[in-house]
């Protein structure tokens, strides 16, 4: 991407013209934005779930004009889902995972220009902006969550892990302390775990449009927990109330289309009156026109006649006019109803889907609390234990996910690559075999 702006500002130069200069300056703000080392160092990065992202985009417009599209000039980071899509304003959601940012942007701009017909390609850049991070535990002073940078090696990773445990009483109280807040953490997310679970059941149930709703087992199985049963006894509250509060407004339009039928029949009812009163009235009129005709009858009453047919016909013809404006009202109420519940459907799969992706990275959540307390509770003690030599020529194991989401375990060297999502292991060269092996991590 930066060699690319710099080729793009090297053509507009040798193009010359007064004109071109608006071209140059933009694309030296894009060569500002984007600086040359971290571009350099993040060219062969892949990008993954969790990765954040800012975007640019710009084309030329008439008069040699630069055009900064703002849609993407709020500041704002994308981040890439945990099913490793990326959603952006116009284009949509893209497959990102396992793309560089130099390939995510050809794709972007050539969906832009394809949706919006524009003829020549726009420039769009895109600026890795916080990295997923990567884990180190085991024997290290500071396990936990690290922020991934290109090029952080496993000595570097090590040491700003802390390096090596001291073996003190210090440390190991530290230990239980980092136990308890880990398990204070876990019990946490396990109750948030188990709100978002049955969530998604509630959720499930609304989008199916079923009568009642139906927790999983588990749930159930939980029921004696109070937290579990307040947290169940709240979605189902929910969802009656959400259930209700719907039929509640379907009825109200349902009403209003009752009283329109009703009103319909009274004016049809309405119509056949005049109707009859009608036909007596233009027999009537034969008559007095025959005995007219004859001398028998006055002119007054025949023109009598004649107005009130004409008032009786203009009755008919309002008639009319309101049964059709009562069925276009019946109409808009159909439509009204339509409405309202698709309106329901949409902010509940939304939602839906919010909840989806909280689930993930609380799953993701609770397995890091677990491997935290292991390591506090159980190996941690004995590598603080262990003889300071051991930890001269450490032993690092790298856990990595792989392609198909389990881990994949290898020993590494100092000078070996992170990458970001990896768990780095690290313990003593003379601990025991138990204390040595790479468990595999739990998928």
């Amino acid at each position: 991407m930066f060699v690319a702006l710099q080729s793009k500002l090297d053509t507009i130069l040798r193009g010359g013209g007064l004109m071109k200069l608006s071209a140059v300056a933009a694309l030296a703000i894009s060569l500002l934005t984007f600086p040359a080392s971290f571009a350099d160092a993040a060219e062969g990065y892949t990008l993954g779930p969790g990765d954040h992202v800012r975007v640019q985009v710009s084309d030329f417009r008439s008069g040699g004009e630069v055009y900064r599209w703002t849609v993407y000039e709020t500041g704002k980071d994308f981040i890439v889902g945990p099913n490793g899509r990326l959603s952006l304003p116009i284009v949509g959601e893209l497959d990102a995972e396992g793309k560089t940012t130099g390939e995510l942007e050809a794709e972007v701009a050539a969906k832009l220009q394809a949706k919006t017909g524009l003829i020549a390609r726009p420039d769009a850049s895109i600026q890795i902006v916080r990295y997923r991070p990567f884990y180190v535990i085991g024997g290290v002073d500071k396990p936990g969550e690290y922020e991934y940078q290109p090029g952080l090696t496993v000595l570097q990773a090590f040491a700003m892990a802390g390096g090596p445990p001291r073996a003190t009483t210090d440390q190991l109280i530290g230990f239980e302390k980092d136990a308890l807040t880990s398990r204070g953490d876990l019990a946490v997310l396990s109750v948030d775990r188990i709100s978002l679970l049955a969530r998604q059941a509630r959720l499930d149930a609304e989008i199916a449009d079923k009568p009642e709703l139906a927790f999983p087992d588990e749930l159930r199985a939980n029921s004696a927990n109070p937290d579990a049963a307040h947290v169940l006894q709240e979605e189902q509250l929910q969802f009656d109330s959400r259930r209700s509060g719907l039929a509640k407004q379907v009825n109200a339009v349902d009403q209003n289309k009752t009283y329109l039928a009703g009103e319909i029949n009274a004016l049809r009812q309405k119509g056949e009156s005049l109707g009859a009163e009608l036909a007596a009235m233009r027999k009537e009129r034969e008559i007095i026109a025959g005995l007219q005709s004859r001398g028998l009858s006055a002119a007054p009453r025949l023109l009598e006649l004649e107005q009130s047919i004409a008032q009786i016909e203009g009755d008919q013809t309002d008639v009319e006019v309101a049964i059709v404006r009562a069925n276009e009202d019946i109409s808009k109420d159909d439509r009204d109803i339509a409405g309202l519940k698709a309106k329901f459907r949409k902010e509940t799969l939304e939602e839906a889907a919010e909840v989806r992706d909280k689930l993930a990275e609380t799953v993701k959540k609770i397995q890091t609390s677990r491997n935290l307390i292991q390591e506090a509770e159980v190996r941690a003690p004995g590598i603080a234990r262990s003889n300071a030599s051991g930890y001269a020529n450490p032993i690092f194991v790298l856990s990595r996910p792989a392609k198909d989401g389990k881990m994949e375990n290898f020993t590494a060297q100092e000078t070996d690559a992170i990458q970001p999502g990896d768990v780095l292991r690290v313990t003593p060269k003379n601990a025991d075999r138990a204390m040595t092996a790479a468990p595999r991590l739990a998928d």
